[in-house]
């Protein structure tokens, strides 16, 4: 779940550093109407005004904002502030794991093709990239579930173990709900008469 939520946290940095990008190499257009007014230009709501230059890596982001739904959009709205707020080192640092992930999947890529003995060129082996890098999503996915439904119970025995193991005789363990295993307790003593 970490891992999947680290990955999701570096994909929105990635969005929001293209997203910067592509706003940084657009000139700033003209507003279509005066600020005087009021009112917001045309193209600060997402409708580009005349003349204003509109490049595909601008098309390309409004159109991947767009496919989000309003959960992400506020997801990847506070990433992005995150962004802004990270160090100049803190964004290297997170730049270069990316590019080290990226080039990880290229090699496991190029060794599945070069695996499936097949002979790709030009878009028969960009469908059969995209297909592997959604497969292998979808594995990862399946793997991380199974992994932490088989971790829950080793988990709770552990902390079991760990508690009567750390339990003494003037501090007995507190069970907690859910929990089969009950606090040890102290051996009686004889009565003396």
């Amino acid at each position: 779940m970490a891992g999947q939520m680290r990955i999701g946290f570096v994909a929105t940095l990635v969005l929001a550093g293209t997203l910067a990008n592509a706003l940084a190499q657009i000139a700033a257009p003209t507003p279509a109407v005066s600020p005087k007014e009021g009112k917001r230009p045309a193209w600060f709501a997402g409708r580009p005004a005349e003349g204003a230059p509109i490049g595909p890596a601008f098309d390309n982001v409004r159109r991947a904002l767009e496919a989000l739904t309003p959960e992400q959009r506020k997801r990847f709205a506070d990433n992005l502030v995150r962004w802004a707020n990270l160090s100049p080192e803190e964004k290297k640092a997170l730049r270069d794991k990316e590019e080290v992930r990226k080039k990880l999947v290229e090699q496991e890529t190029d060794a599945a093709i070069q695996e499936s003995g097949l002979q790709l060129e030009g878009d028969r082996r960009e469908q059969f990239i995209k297909r592997y890098g959604e497969g292998r999503r979808l594995i990862e996915e399946q793997l991380r579930k199974e992994m932490g439904e088989k971790r829950k119970p080793l988990v709770r025995e552990l902390v079991n173990r760990l508690r009567t193991e750390f339990a003494t005789e003037g501090t007995p363990a507190v069970s907690s709900p859910g929990n089969d295993v009950v606090a040890p307790v102290a051996p009686a003593t004889p009565a003396k008469n």
